[in-house]
């Protein structure tokens, strides 16, 4: 089970992160990683500012040090009050425009290996969070309440993820500030 949460951690990330820097990113790997781009959106749209600021040219980690600045802020995010289906967005929303302002900068492949430390990290180190929460199957029913109206729907979503997701946005500002 580790291996194939590993595997489908993977793909679900590499292919978001494929989408985001305008790739096709190939079949989509499945119904939670369709969900992932939509919330993830969602909060990049509400933060496109934050997110602007927080991936700008002066906030880029030096060449080389990507996927360890984003393992720093996943640990950070998660030391400030726990790991949360709403952080993972952020913190997967974070690793998205990291990897567009990397692959400007022309660091397409360091980008790509956002995808890797991300699945080491969800996968690896948090596997037990992410098994104990349902996995991926998990997320999706999250963001999907089944038998709820769509406004209803979409009201859950935003505040699920803006609840939860609010102090990892102010932790990762911190992170950016002392860096």
């Amino acid at each position: 089970m580790p291996g194939a949460l590993r595997e489908e951690t993977a793909r679900l990330l590499s292919f978001y992160l494929e989408r985001r820097l305008g790739g096709a990113g190939g079949p989509s790997p499945g119904r939670a990683a369709e969900t992932l781009a939509r919330v993830a959106g969602e909060l990049e749209s509400r933060e496109r500012a934050f997110f602007r600021l927080a991936c700008g040219a002066d906030a880029l980690p030096e060449p080389g040090r990507a996927a360890a600045f984003l393992s720093r802020v996943a640990a950070q995010m998660e030391a400030e009050g726990g790991l949360n289906w709403g952080r993972v967005v952020a913190l997967v929303a974070f690793a998205g425009n990291l990897a567009a302002a990397l692959a400007e900068r022309g660091s397409r492949e360091e980008a790509a290996a956002l995808a890797d430390a991300l699945a080491a990290y969800l996968a690896g180190d948090r596997r037990e969070w992410l098994e104990a929460h349902g996995g991926w199957d998990g997320f999706y029913h999250f963001f999907n309440k089944h038998g709820s109206d769509p406004a209803d729907q979409n009201s859950t979503i935003s505040n699920a993820i803006m609840a939860a997701a609010g102090f990892g946005l102010a932790g990762l500002a911190f992170l950016l500030a002392v860096r």
